[in-house]
């Protein structure tokens, strides 16, 4: 005759001690994993932004592509990469359609422009051979997600950044850039300038950088052509 044998309690306990030290240990991995595809897919967004960009810079005569405080340059950048993903998969803004209007209007994209490389900004450069480091100056960047001290307040919306006024008064550049820039959109602390975010260069790469590698004052700074090497 056959004889069975049946677990005991001990080696059932031990089974399923063994299981949850398995997904204690998985579970953090797998999360892990998650934030770094988010993160990829952010950068992968923001590449195709640049690269359409390059296309439009060519057929506008070294013209790069301006603002006008609304999304003006969405639908032109579409116009060369119909497959553009405006919505960075780490963003967590409420005010994208669907959610919370500001002022009436929804969020339409997690992305902005750096408006010192903006043509229609008075202080910037409106052609891309006059920035002396392309790989150096950031173009696009994300947005702040939400002011929630101010529910009117329309950064969340804007399709420029104002990094020219991050200075104002020194020392306090990730405070200022965290109000219209979320800093922190990868990960750490926002106000920090340890804080992740991404960032697409004119050059047409992009790259998760620490805030305080992208801007610590008026002379080392990521955003001004003039000194961004």
């Amino acid at each position: 005759m056959r004889r069975f044998h049946a677990f005991t309690l001990i080696e059932l306990l031990v089974v399923l001690a063994v299981i949850a030290l398995l997904v204690g240990i998985l579970l953090p991995a797998l999360a892990n994993a998650r934030v770094v595809a988010k993160n990829a897919a952010c950068l992968a967004n923001l590449r195709s932004l640049e690269q359409a960009h390059q296309v439009y810079v060519t057929d506008n005569d070294s013209w790069m592509i301006g603002t006008s405080h609304g999304n003006s340059w969405i639908e032109t950048l579409r116009a060369y990469d119909p497959t553009l993903l405006l919505r960075s998969p780490v963003d967590t803004s409420p005010h994208f359609e669907g959610g919370t209007p500001i002022l009436g209007q929804f969020r339409e994209t997690s992305y902005a422009i750096n408006r010192y490389v903006a043509p229609d900004y008075i202080n910037g450069v409106g052609q891309i051979h006059q920035v002396p480091s392309t790989s150096a100056t950031i173009h696009f960047l994300v947005k702040v997600f939400e002011k929630p001290g101010n529910p009117n307040d329309t950064a969340p919306l804007a399709d420029h950044a104002h990094p020219d006024l991050w200075d104002f008064p020194p020392g306090l550049g990730a405070i200022f850039a965290s109000d219209e820039v979320q800093i922190n959109a990868h990960g750490g602390d926002l106000e920090d300038n340890a804080a992740l975010a991404p960032y697409g260069f004119l050059d047409g790469h992009a790259a998760t950088l620490p805030f305080g590698e992208t801007y610590t004052d008026a002379s080392i700074n990521q955003f001004n052509p003039a000194v961004a090497r």
